[in-house]
């Protein structure tokens, strides 16, 4: 029985991919293109988990800064307004420094 990882390496080796993170980032991209609320979800998580400014979540997700925040406001999600507490920003500042 073929596995997700034989099936990957071998669309890999067949179409000219580097390697299966490039396939699968291929494939990644396809999926967010043809499903265009995944990419809102996406982005929404990841300005979530603080991984992403909002203006790059709202480029991430192709809408405007104040359409991404809209949407925000929609899944009842907090925006930071930009001011850190003292002990988030000294654990900011240290990831800098590193």
């Amino acid at each position: 029985m073929s596995g997700l990882a034989e099936d990957l390496d071998a669309i890999a080796a067949a179409g000219g991919y580097d390697d299966t993170d490039a396939v699968v980032e291929e494939a990644v991209r396809e999926l967010l293109r043809r499903r265009p609320e995944l990419r809102l979800s996406l982005a929404v998580e990841k300005y979530r988990a603080d991984a992403v400014s909002l203006n790059r979540a709202a480029e991430l997700a192709g809408v405007s800064a104040e359409a991404f925040r809209d949407e925000l406001a929609d899944r009842g999600i907090d925006r930071d307004a930009g001011f850190l507490s003292d002990s988030k920003r000294d654990d900011r500042l240290e990831t800098f420094t590193e």
